[in-house]
Formats: C-alpha cells, structure tokens, sequence
C-alpha cells in the first residue's frame, strides 16, 4: 500500500511537470506532438528578437523562433534556432533567415528562399542577415543632416560675428552712399534704356527698310549663285595659273625690262648716242637761242621796215623809219645775243 502511494505521488509530479512543459510550449507557440522542422543561422546582433518572436514568409507566418544562444568559438557572435511549422515549404540550400522590423517597433524573422536547387535539411544552418530597424536607419539619415546642421550654424554664427564687426558705424554709412550710387546708376541705366527704346521707335522704319534690302540683297546674292560660282571659279583658275609659274614669269619679264630702262637711262646720263648728246650738251640750247634773238631782230626789222623787204614797184625805201626805243631795244638784244 505504501509502494503504490509513493508511485501515485511520483506520477502526480510527472504529469504536472508534463502539463507545466506542455503549457509552456503551447503558450510559446510550440506543439508538442508535431514534428519539428528546426534551422539554424548566426548573427552578429539579434536586437528585437526574443524566443518567440515569429518567424514568416511573405507575410504569412510559418514558425518562430526557439532559442537563442552564443557562440562558443570566442567570435561574439550569435546563433539563432528557428522552427518551421510548415511541412509544405521547402528552403534551398542558400536561402537566407532575415531579422527585419516587421512594425515600428517589433523585429521579427522572414525566410528568403534562395536558387539552389538543393533543398536544406533539419538542423541545417542558413544564411542570416538582419536589416536595420526603423530606428537605426532614421537615425542614419537624421545623423549626417545634424552634422551639416551643426556646421552650417557655426558657420552661420561666423558669419553673424564677422558681418557685425564690418557693418560699423562708418561702414553703414559707406554702404548708404553705396546704395545711393547703385540707385543713380540704376535711374541712369533706365533713362539710357528709354531714350534708347525711343530712338528704336524713331528709325524704326529706317531699320524696317535695312532688313529689307538685306532681304533683297540676299535673295539677289542667292539668284546669282550660279553666277557667283562661275566668278570664284574664274578666280581660282586665275589664282592656280599665277600659282603655276605665270606670276614669277610676268614679274622676270618686268625685272628685265626694268633693268634695260635703267641701262638706257645710264648711257643718256653719260652722254652717250644723239640723245644723251641733247641732254648732257648745252650747246644746242645756245645755238637755238642764238637763233631765235637773230630771228627776233629780222621780224622786228620787217615790222619796221617792210618796203625794204617788199616793193610793189622795184623801189626799195632808203629811210630807216626807227623811233629812238626801237634803236635802243634793237641795241640791247644785240649785246645780248652771244658773240662767235
């Protein structure tokens, strides 16, 4: 009777650590009685994620986590079990276990099912990767913008001191006698564009009349392009025999005929032939003026007396009929005219 009050009490306390383990599981999530997928994948931070933190793919839940432990090899780093509840889910070989944030708050698991064509076992260990949470990613972007801030209100703050310290009392008033200046170009400026509209709209029909015989200068130019075209040809004939030895012919031909010009002028300048005998000597010139005082003194003496010269009857006048000026000029060219 004693033996089977000990067996009771035994079996008691065996049932109840069985319901206790059972209850646990349940409230956990697990089932007991059903067979466990369970995989495994390591992280080097598991923030958010607790041993019963769920565990989906596309949304849909298909297990959650069983436990979480350190590594053993000294790496800090942690390992992770995961129970898939889903018979019907195969995982390849390289899917990967990601730690997401699943809301704002919550972190949670999803399978991303890989490309192998080798499907993954019980007890494997998977790829693991973690997102950053909501937080972590919020305050890498809020990070660098605080800094910029920062040094953007340093900087404006330099800016404030150093504007301050220039903008004095006589700086203020530079600057006023500035903005007056800027204010007289200005009115400048605007009178210049007024008077300038207006002279616009004064030779508005001159300038209307120069478009115009642009225009027809340019239909002009483009009718006679055939004719146009000829005359630059022409020019590049004209240009390509130059280029061809015409030009440096033409110009021996003038240095030749220069030189000959300069060798006659030469032999005229030394005296030589007739003509160079006229213009080196002198003694044509006195001759001719000889002749010419001689001339000048028989036409005068015909003026005066043409009876002596001319008789209708054969009688010749013996009366020389000279005035006293006429004696004297007829003296004076006489001692003029150059003795032999």
């Amino acid at each position: 009777m004693k033996i089977k009050r000990e067996y009771t009490i035994a079996g008691v306390v065996l049932g109840g650590i069985a319901l206790l383990v059972f209850g646990v599981n349940y409230l956990k999530g697990l089932d007991l009685f059903q067979k466990r997928n369970i995989y495994y994948a390591v992280y080097n931070d598991v923030s958010g994620i607790t041993g019963s933190s769920p565990l989906f793919y596309h949304g849909y839940k298909v297990g959650q986590v069983v436990g979480t432990r350190l590594m053993t090899d000294g790496s800090g780093r942690i390992a992770v079990a995961f129970q898939v509840d889903a018979d019907d889910l195969k995982l390849p070989r390289d899917s990967r276990l990601e730690i997401y944030s699943a809301d704002l708050f919550t972190r949670a698991a999803q399978i991303v099912l890989g490309d192998s064509s080798v499907m993954a076992q019980r007890g494997d260990t998977l790829l693991g990767d973690a997102q950053l949470s909501l937080t972590e990613t919020v305050n890498q972007q809020i990070d660098p913008l605080k800094r910029k801030a920062e040094a953007m209100i340093a900087s404006v703050d330099s800016v404030l001191t150093s504007v301050q310290g220039i903008l004095n009392k006589d700086a203020r008033g530079h600057l006023d006698g500035s903005f007056a200046d800027l204010h007289g170009t200005m009115t400048s400026v605007k009178q210049t564009a007024q008077r300038m509209d207006a002279l616009f709209a004064a030779e508005a029909e001159s300038i209307k009349l120069t478009m115009e015989n642009i225009t027809k200068l340019s239909n002009t130019l483009a009718a006679n392009q055939g004719r146009l075209n000829n005359i630059f040809a022409n020019m590049d004939s004209l240009t390509s025999s130059l280029a061809s030895g015409e030009l440096q012919k033409v110009l021996k031909d003038l240095s030749d005929t220069s030189n000959e010009l300069k060798g006659t002028l030469t032999k005229i300048n030394g005296g030589q032939g007739t003509l160079g005998q006229l213009i080196t000597n002198d003694s044509l010139y006195n001759n001719l003026e000889a002749s010419s005082r001689q001339l000048d003194l028989l036409l005068e003496d015909l003026r005066l007396n043409p009876n002596r010269y001319f008789s209708v009857f054969g009688k010749k006048d013996k009366l020389q009929k000279l005035s006293d000026s006429d004696v004297e000029r007829i003296q004076r060219a006489m001692q003029a005219a150059p003795t032999k």
